[in-house]
């Protein structure tokens, strides 16, 4: 069973092979990027089993966030896919007046650390100062992400970060809010937006804030600005001197009515709750939370390179399902759009090593047994695509088209066959 095992993991690493193929190979559990282009790059995903969250090769920005069971119907096929959804964690950066952006930004270095999910992003803006992020998709908080940035100036400057949340354009009715949380022991400013999927049929919402680590009532002051329905943001001016390392978060956290009825008052409850938790704590029990996993482990000894790729594709096994869920694996999981974000009925097949996954389909399975028995045939197709309510979503021209076997080709995420 082992070696059967084994072997299946080999075939997910194919899928994200190609995502690390501008990335230097380090040691068992980071892989770094240096020197790299826009135009020949290709992200790493950080993510919880309900959120995912797609890197940049931009500092300070991401480029997509994906919510898991939030599905609706838009862009091709006339089926329902997985949705974009607000991105709250893109970031300005404006330092003694001028906003960065660019080639301001200067030995950019990216890193992925499989064991503690954590994506690093570093660079320097000219002899003024340096600045480092981490982005992390909280193991422990489902909805919620964190953003750990820290600077160290060179000389003396002025620093005005700016945490936005923006709305991609297949949000609509979006609106935004804001609101300040003040008690004897904290002040959180709250911002948070909502919106209806393209055809309303789910409300989502996300919420943010700034987490400091200075004492209440000696922070920086917060501002609040709206600059249209579809970005807003919030801002703070700090004054550093030579020498001085200054560190800030933004914590994050979004929701559909998929998992929730109010979706406001749920995105803004779990970032509050992220916010009395504060940055360290947060980072400590999101750590915790993947080393419980990786008690879970493959070990190679005597070859990195090997090592680094079963763990690489272990991080993406364990990065797309979720304990207390029943979604199920597509062949892209949460690293972006691809496939719709639909299941294929024979996942099966996918390994987790000594771990329970998810079933095939999971909560999607009632409404795709139903529409089995409504097919000649009568049962449940092995090779079957499914979304949010488990019923075929298969690209029409798919389901009418050649013979089954035909287009079929072997997949990462569940080491199957998939319908291609």
């Amino acid at each position: 069973m082992f070696s059967k095992n084994l072997r299946l993991l080999f075939l997910t690493i194919s899928l994200f092979t190609f995502h690390f193929s501008l990335f230097a190979q380090t040691d068992i559990w980071n892989i770094t990027a240096k020197n790299f282009s826009a135009e020949n790059y290709y992200g790493v995903t950080v993510a919880n089993g309900m959120i995912g969250i797609i890197s940049s090769p931009t500092p300070l920005r991401v480029k997509d966030i994906v919510l898991n069971g939030a599905f609706d119907t838009y862009g091709r096929g006339r089926v329902s896919n997985i949705m974009k959804v607000f991105s709250f964690a893109n970031m300005q950066f404006d330092v003694d007046g001028k906003r960065l952006g660019g080639s301001d930004f200067k030995n950019v270095t990216q890193n992925i650390n499989l064991h503690d999910a954590i994506f690093t992003t570093s660079f320097d803006y000219g002899d003024v100062l340096s600045v480092k992020e981490d982005i992390m998709a909280l193991r422990h908080l489902p909805f919620s992400a964190l953003m750990v940035i820290e600077v160290t100036a060179k000389k003396n400057c002025e620093i005005i970060p700016a945490s936005l949340i923006e709305t991609p354009d297949n949000l609509k009715d979006c609106k935004n809010f804001y609101a300040e949380i003040d008690r004897p022991h904290t002040l959180i400013s709250l911002m948070t937006s909502t919106a209806k999927s393209p055809t309303g049929k789910l409300n989502l919402a996300a919420s943010n804030t700034f987490l400091f680590d200075e004492a209440h009532g000696s922070e920086p002051r917060v501002i609040h600005e709206e600059w249209d329905n579809n970005m807003h943001l919030l801002k703070f001016k700090k004054n550093l001197v030579a020498g001085q390392k200054y560190r800030f978060a933004i914590v994050g956290s979004v929701i559909s009515s998929a998992q929730s009825p109010d979706v406001q008052n749920e995105a803004e409850r779990m970032t509050i709750y992220a916010s009395a938790e504060k940055t360290d704590r947060l980072i400590a029990r999101h750590k915790a939370a993947w080393a419980k996993l990786w008690e879970s482990d493959i070990v190679l000894e005597g070859d990195d390179a090997t090592q680094r790729d079963i763990h690489s594709a272990m991080y993406h096994l364990y990065s797309f399902v979720r304990e207390g869920t029943s979604y199920s694996l597509s062949p892209m999981g949460l690293s972006g759009l691809g496939y719709n974000g639909h299941v294929f009925w024979d996942t099966q097949r996918s390994p987790r090593p000594r771990r329970r996954r998810p079933r095939a389909g999971g909560d999607r399975a009632p409404a795709g047994r139903r529409g089995a028995r409504a097919r000649p045939g009568g049962a449940l197709g092995r090779r079957g695509v499914s979304r949010d309510g488990g019923h075929d979503a298969g690209v029409r021209g798919r389901r009418a088209g050649a013979a089954p076997d035909e287009g079929v080709r072997r997949r990462a995420g569940g080491g199957g066959r998939h319908a291609d």
